[in-house]
């Protein structure tokens, strides 16, 4: 490949990327107002014993791979200037599938090389996953691109340890991306020296860039993948005939598949089709190595894939390679001119559905601004010091580097809710006595005061832990853009609407109520019934549970992995799989009080 074809394959990407993050808007997904920038700050700023789950279980997550977007970011960098250098880095993913396939197409006369090899990165950046995350704070697409370099040095075999150290790396900055580095160590294979040299070089990677955190888990908690216990269910196929039937589905507008999002996905189906008219096609020689062996990588990825947790941005690196891997079936099993007909077309109608149906952004985007988060804080969250309490799903922990250093953080309920005397948060709340505070972004205030649904709802899990709201003590952390001349002109190009969803937090100040005996009596019923249904039904809970809490005039608990809620009403006792909008009822409160409920179906 000479040097301008080389700079090419570089160059366009890169400059895709940087337009199209513009175009798209400043990207505040869920995760970076959870964890994504809160994340490094404690690992830098030591917090971990002054803090607890403040972003939730994501609080622990190893958030090494967070710390460059950060360092950007707190320093004041602009936002335009630092989304679109994240997109330079993401455009290497494009650039390295122009490599795998300049490979697989080694046999044909450099030009149509170059233009099939072309295709078929275009094709594997056809994904609505990957233009979502391009140019934010998400570590998928930056570390799909050590797993895609690592997957050419196998392909090439040569330099092994390099290839283990880089699939290590991608392992250990985000741990889903373990399953990668096993469906790629049969590659390795050359002999055993290679096989070692894989091995070590991955367990170095892991060891120096993981080995520091697993080591604070362990000591602060006594379990190195803390809070860890189980796996996420939320996409994962239920059975034999759904994990079959998923590539299909893929291609429908089902926003609950495989992502959060509308991402529909042609090429999954378009690259069995091709597999299946494969073997009849009369091309001698119809599969060489490097396919057969990029093909078992693939394969044993998605099958590790699907059974640990189908989530669209945790196979990224599956997704482009799809497209790659179509282009050099469709190479193989159809005749000459038809082949780039055929890849034109299923690249057009993906691209346009694409254009229809997906988000340019995974959660949220806002107008660009100087900063990307240009909060406005009240002189007093910057000289008081306090225990800031969220009860809000989004904890909002991005706002923790913005007050005062020496504040903490508790998200006591949200994804994984903490039981009111687990010892940390008791500890906590001791240490911040008189200087205890409720902190959400649905305590909107109007004439200074929370509304009262508000205050009855979070009064509701505060009234467990000894607390109710001051409604006359409440401020406003307000989000403020502070757009200027480059914010302006990339505004002109990407005109982004504000955001509908209040990016401003109140915090209001707490003051003690005695406990309720019969509240606490009733909670304990709820609790006794519900442990014997998680015992009696592993079939619906597989191994989960969860902190008894206040739902209405009821009680709760919250399962994120299932993406379902145990519910008891009254007496009625139900399991609702929101997402899914589908309730399973499972009897009555007293029956399994008692013990003598009836097993439901469901549970058999």
């Amino acid at each position: 490949m000479g040097r301008r074809s080389l700079a090419c394959a570089l160059g366009l990407p890169a400059a895709l990327c940087g337009v199209w993050t513009v175009f798209a808007g400043k990207d505040l997904n869920w995760d970076l107002l959870n964890y994504h920038y809160y994340g490094p700050f404690q690992l830098l700023a030591g917090r971990l014993q002054q803090d607890f789950f403040a972003a939730s279980a994501q609080s622990y997550v190893n958030p090494l791979g967070y710390v460059p977007f950060y360092a950007l970011v707190a320093a004041g960098t602009h936002s335009v200037l630092v989304s679109i250098a994240f997109a330079a880095a993401h455009s290497l993913c494009l650039a390295l599938l122009y490599f795998v396939a300049w490979r697989l197409f080694a046999h044909l006369e450099p030009r149509a090389r170059a233009g099939m090899a072309a295709l078929a990165a275009a094709l594997g950046g056809a994904s609505a996953v990957f233009w979502a995350t391009v140019g934010t704070s998400f570590l998928d697409p930056l570390l799909a691109v050590p797993m895609l370099a690592g997957l050419l040095l196998l392909l090439e075999r040569r330099h092994f340890a390099l290839a283990g150290a880089l699939f290590g790396a991608a392992a250990a900055l985000k741990y889903s991306n373990a399953i990668f580095a096993v469906a790629a160590l049969p590659l390795a294979f050359a002999s055993r020296k290679s096989v070692l040299a894989y091995v070590a070089g991955g367990a170095a990677a892991v060891a120096l860039l993981a080995g520091p955190w697993l080591f604070l888990m362990w000591r602060e908690f006594g379990n190195p993948l803390f809070p860890m216990g189980t796996v996420s269910v939320r996409f994962t196929p239920q059975d034999l005939l759904a994990a079959l039937s998923f590539p299909f589905r893929m291609a429908a507008l089902d926003r609950s598949l495989y992502v959060e999002t509308f991402a529909p996905d042609l090429r999954p189906a378009a690259l069995i089709a091709l597999a299946l008219v494969l073997p009849f096609a009369r091309k001698q020689s119809l599969l060489r190595d490097d396919d057969a062996r990029l093909l078992t990588f693939f394969l044993i990825g998605v099958v590790l894939w699907l059974l640990t947790s189908g989530n669209g941005r945790y196979g990224m690196v599956l997704l482009l390679l799809t497209g790659v891997l179509a282009a050099r079936l469709a190479e193989r099993a159809l005749p000459g001119r038809a082949v780039r007909l055929v890849l034109a077309l299923l690249l057009v109608v993906q691209l346009g559905m694409l254009a229809v149906a997906s988000h340019a952004r995974w959660y949220l985007a806002e107008p660009w601004s100087r900063h990307w988060f240009p909060y406005a804080v009240p002189e007093r969250a910057l000289r008081e010091p306090a225990l800031y309490l969220t009860l809000e799903m989004l904890p909002m922990a991005v706002v923790a580097p913005f007050v005062h250093p020496d504040s903490a953080f508790v998200n006591l309920r949200g994804q994984r809710s903490l039981a009111p005397d687990e010892p940390r948060l008791v500890a906590l709340l001791e240490k911040h006595r008189g200087r205890v505070r409720a902190l959400g972004r649905n305590l909107e205030l109007k004439n200074g005061a929370p509304e009262p649904a508000q205050v009855t709802a979070y009064d509701g899990t505060l009234t467990r832990i000894g607390y109710r709201l001051d409604t006359k003590d409440c401020f406003t952390i307000a989000w403020r853009p502070d757009e200027d001349g480059l914010s302006r002109l990339a505004n002109a190009a990407s005109r982004t609407p504000p955001a509908s969803e209040s990016l401003s937090v109140v915090s209001c100040g707490l003051v003690p109520v005695p406990p309720d005996p019969a509240r606490a009596a009733l909670e304990r019923r709820a609790s006794t019934a519900f442990d014997r249904l998680e015992k009696a039904c592993p079939r619906l809970f597989r191994g989960h549970t969860a902190v008894t809490e206040p739902l209405g005039g009821g009680w709760s608990r919250h399962y994120v992995d299932l993406d379902a809620r145990l519910e008891a009403f009254g007496e009625r006792v139900l399991l609702n799989r929101y997402r899914a909008g589908a309730l399973v009822e499972l009897g009555r409160l007293d029956e399994w009080e008692k013990g003598s409920a009836p097993l439901p179906a469901e549970c058999r």
